[in-house]
């Protein structure tokens, strides 16, 4: 029915994006019948099982892979054979578009800025062309900017899966600040604000704030450290790549 519905938006030349990433994306995981935390769960214990199993070799060690491959394809695909002989599902059901609320007791807060020697207005038309946050965001596979104040942020997550959300703009000043949420379904709810303070010298201090809700809650947080992926560490990095792309140290390109 989701592909009925796309070809129909092609034939009647529609070019509501958003709308037609929905339908093909809903076209695509009409048999997830795994939650977000259940998959993620699954691809990490899957990815370790499986290098431990082919390290071991032997029956039951290859025994090991197996079984290790079974559970990355659960969490990569979110479909369980188990789950769907017995007609259960775990997938949680949120309303799409509503804001994606952050439980504050499970959240992780990250605080950190530095200082640029550029103008805070090219600070800010930098920050605020979100298709190129990957340039200095080395976490961040692709943002898609869907509207001016909505966009769709791919990560790559452990075991080789990705983690998605969409994003909405909710306060911005230009030149000086962009505040932004998650809105459902996100696989990690966050929320943020970027704020652009001008020096009397004429550089800029840039301040990143950040609350995030990790998969699984602190597992998901144990998940990220041991990837190196500690969201103060990473923020920290990001910050001073952007800093020395404006101040034209470094002139990277983004990836095709």
């Amino acid at each position: 029915m989701a592909r009925e519905t796309l070809n129909s938006m092609e034939h009647n030349g529609s070019d509501d994006r958003r709308l037609r990433r929905e339908i093909a994306r809903q076209g695509r995981t009409d048999n997830v019948n795994v939650g977000a935390t259940e998959r993620i769960a699954s691809a990490v214990a899957g990815g370790f099982l499986t290098m431990f199993g082919l390290r071991r070799r032997g029956t039951v060690g290859y025994g090991m892979a197996l079984l290790g491959a079974e559970m990355l394809y659960r969490g990569a695909s979110g479909h369980c054979k188990t789950y769907s002989m017995l007609g259960v599902s775990t997938k949680e059901y949120v309303e799409p578009g509503v804001p994606a609320e952050v439980d504050h007791e499970r959240s992780i807060s990250v605080r950190q800025s530095v200082y640029v020697e550029r103008p805070r207005e090219e600070l800010f038309a930098m920050w605020r062309d979100f298709s190129r946050l990957p340039l200095f965001m080395d976490h961040l596979e692709r943002v898609e900017v869907i509207s001016p104040t909505h966009s769709h942020w791919v990560v790559a997550g452990p075991a080789g899966t990705k983690v998605e959300w969409d994003a909405e703009i909710v306060d911005e000043r230009e030149n000086e600040w962009i505040a932004w949420r998650t809105v459902e379904p996100a696989q990690v709810p966050n929320n943020g604000t970027v704020m652009f303070c001008e020096m009397s010298d004429g550089g800029t201090d840039v301040f990143v704030t950040l609350e995030a809700q990790p998969p699984a809650g602190k597992f998901g947080d144990l998940v990220a450290r041991m990837f190196g992926r500690a969201p103060n560490r990473q923020v920290r990095k990001a910050l001073e790549r952007f800093k020395e792309m404006a101040e034209g140290r470094i002139t990277p390109e983004l990836s095709v």
